[in-house]
């Protein structure tokens, strides 16, 4: 996990990630390190970066590479949008290419984890019923124990999948499941619920494709924040998805946010990705836990008033009583409801009213001292806290403005950079020949991408 902040306003964007990554698996003790890079520039050409939080890699390729190849090939673009779409056609194009294998492991990935927890409910749900027999009861028919409760759960996983929305895949039209890719996820099922029979199975088959088809990603996803200014675009934009590897030849992604500040619209914004719960907390005086919490306080509390009131109340008829219970009742409901639904959001909203007015006007020096502080916050908030630390390290800063493009506050080096003066050279070197080599590109009315062809015109199909 990470913390990352973007705040933009009108004339800058500030980007700041900090640089923690956890490493392990659901088998393997974890290891955390604190020097990975998570924010970088996406072009040369236009002053837009890029930061990606939760998993570092793409199709077993780490997503520092990909960005750095991808920038040296990508051209100009009129707007962020057309920038963010056509970054994840080049991820496509790259996990296309995938040996089987990879893509193979991209759909365990995915799928593996509903398996494992269709196994374990299974198991939950079919102890339960064998230990609530009482002595009195007879023996229980335990094959058809076993169907009725695999049967019911099937029948859950079915309702609440097929109820998520379809997800978005880049490319044209819907995801169609090869044969490769179904013979595969009956491969799984056979191997990961053997106890299902064989119509089970086949629902269970049918439960893995409405996985991979529907708004449904794995923990392994990866998130992708893209900022700043095409070169039509007077005001920042931000964009940002989450990605769940290849299905297929396919790649599954989500949007998230897009901000678009304009004097119509959004004046200012803070946002914060990844663990933001500190963040909320500071902006907003709430976050999600917070929430809950209260939330859980209210529904054990107010029953509570409403059982002492009537215990002080004598009724001359019980049909009284029980119908003041009810509109009571009914009143608790309403308020529990309006708690989450009104409440909380109205605090919200008008929190972030506040912040982003302050916001609007503030000067570009301390937009980056303001998205430090946000995430260092959350860093020291995990320090003094139970389990790993999850944030922290070194944290990087970036400043986007049309005027000065991409510009590093802070940055971190794995090396000493007054020891090694030839690497700046080469990079300022290969910077300018790739500008030559781009002016000296004829252009063609719209924008020039990658290799000299047309970006993504069109955004999720």
């Amino acid at each position: 996990m990470t913390a990352e902040i973007a705040i933009l306003n009108k004339s800058a964007v500030a980007l700041a990630a900090d640089s923690a990554v956890t490493i392990g698996t659901r088998t393997q003790e974890e290891k955390t390190y604190d020097t990975a890079d998570k924010l970088f520039e996406l072009c040369r050409h236009n002053p837009i970066g890029i930061m990606i939080y939760n998993g570092l890699s793409f199709a077993e390729a780490p997503l520092q590479s990909l960005i750095k190849q991808y920038r040296s090939e990508s051209g100009h673009f009129s707007k962020v949008e057309k920038a963010a779409y056509d970054f994840l056609q080049y991820l496509n194009e790259f996990g296309s290419r995938s040996p089987e294998r990879v893509k193979e492991n991209s759909i365990r990935a995915i799928v593996l984890p509903i398996l494992i927890r269709i196994q374990e409910r299974f198991q939950e749900d079919f102890q339960e019923k064998v230990f609530k027999r009482t002595p009195d009861d007879p023996p229980p028919d335990i094959p058809a124990l076993l169907k009725s409760t695999m049967d019911n759960l099937v029948a859950v996983y079915e309702r609440v999948y097929g109820g998520r929305p379809d997800a978005e895949f880049v490319g044209e039209g819907p995801l169609i499941i090869s044969d490769s890719v179904h013979a595969l996820l009956t491969d799984l099922v056979a191997n990961q619920v053997q106890i299902a029979d064989a119509d089970q199975k086949a629902r269970i088959v049918a439960i893995t494709k409405l996985v991979l088809q529907k708004d449904i990603l794995s923990d392994g996803l990866t998130g992708i924040v893209i900022a700043g200014f095409g070169q039509e675009e007077l005001f920042p934009t931000l964009i940002s998805f989450e990605i769940d590897g290849m299905v297929g030849d396919r790649l599954k992604y989500r949007n998230r946010d897009l901000i678009d500040i304009d004097r119509n619209g959004p004046k200012a914004r803070v946002i914060p990705f990844a663990q933001r719960e500190m963040v909320d907390r500071f902006l907003y005086g709430l976050d999600d836990g917070s929430e809950r919490n209260i939330t859980a306080f209210c529904k054990r509390t107010v029953p509570d008033i409403r059982k002492a009131m009537f215990a002080t109340i004598e009724f001359d008829e019980t049909e009284d009583a029980a119908a003041i219970e009810k509109e009571i009742v009914a009143a608790e409901d309403v308020f529990i409801d309006g708690l989450g639904r009104t409440a909380f959001a109205e605090i919200r909203t008008q929190s972030q009213a506040a912040i982003d007015s302050m916001i609007e006007f503030m000067p570009k020096p301390e937009l980056a001292k303001m998205a430090e502080a946000l995430v260092s916050l959350t860093s020291i908030k995990k320090r003094v806290s139970r389990g790993m630390d999850t944030v922290g390290g070194p944290i990087d800063v970036a400043l986007i403005s049309q005027a000065e493009g991409f510009v590093w506050i802070k940055r971190k080096h794995y090396f000493p950079p007054e020891l090694n003066p030839r690497y700046f050279q080469r990079v300022q070197h290969q910077a300018g020949q790739q500008e030559t080599s781009h002016d000296e590109k004829p252009k063609s009315g719209g924008d020039r991408a990658r290799r000299g062809k047309e970006p993504a015109k069109k955004g999720p199909s």
